[in-house]
């Protein structure tokens, strides 16, 4: 596994670029920290996606809390204060 900076990344993208396409998983830091994970993309991932099984669309939202006008601006109301 490959380790690159931000500035690396920004730089030199090219050669990180290279690296991924090679198959190389590369860790991106920032300060000497690992904040991403740049990796090629698997051959496993399925061409067609079958969007009639999918969780969010077979979901029962009948029973689901709907807020009315006065809720909502309540809400935004008390989150809108200094954080």
């Amino acid at each position: 596994m490959k380790t690159a900076s931000v500035r690396d990344l920004r730089n030199h993208y090219t050669d990180v670029f290279r690296w991924i396409d090679a198959g190389e998983d590369v860790l991106i830091t920032k300060r000497g920290r690992v904040v991403a994970r740049l990796s090629p993309e698997s051959e496993d991932v399925p061409e067609k996606v079958d969007w009639k099984n999918s969780p969010e669309v077979t979901r029962d939202g009948s029973k689901d809390v709907r807020l009315t006008a006065e809720q909502s601006s309540s809400i935004l109301r008390e989150a809108s204060g200094r954080w």
